[in-house]
């Protein structure tokens, strides 16, 4: 009974975001992409998250669609130049991009990428 408390006090005692990075790695372990934290720039990549933000900001005058993903090693952000909405796009979705990544302020970002929704 002692060792079981011990392990469960053990894993309450760990700092949320740690929790959340180990349940976002599971949530896109049954894809064998490039992790996220991993992922080369300025090259072809496809990564896989689970969508964590959506937001609409100018880019050169025009509305972009702005969608970070996160999986468990990293964060990217898919824009969407001339976008709003994507239909099907909504914070808790895996998707999967694949499209060219380079690093923007401590994220990497993805322009124009192709998508698929996986649930």
């Amino acid at each position: 009974m002692a060792a079981v408390l011990k392990g469960l006090r053990e894993k309450l005692s760990r700092p949320i975001e740690d929790i959340e990075a180990d349940r976002l790695k599971v949530r896109v372990s049954d894809f064998d992409v490039t992790p996220i934290g991993e992922a080369p720039s300025r090259v072809p990549i496809v990564l896989v998250g689970e969508v964590q933000s959506l937001q609409v900001v100018p880019r050169a005058g025009s509305p972009s669609l702005e969608v970070g993903i996160d999986d468990g090693t990293g964060r990217a952000v898919a824009v969407f130049t001339g976008r709003k909405r994507l239909g099907g796009v909504d914070c808790g979705r895996r998707v999967i991009i694949e499209g060219v990544g380079r690093p923007e302020r401590g994220r990497m970002i993805v322009l124009n990428p192709a998508y698929t929704i996986v649930e």
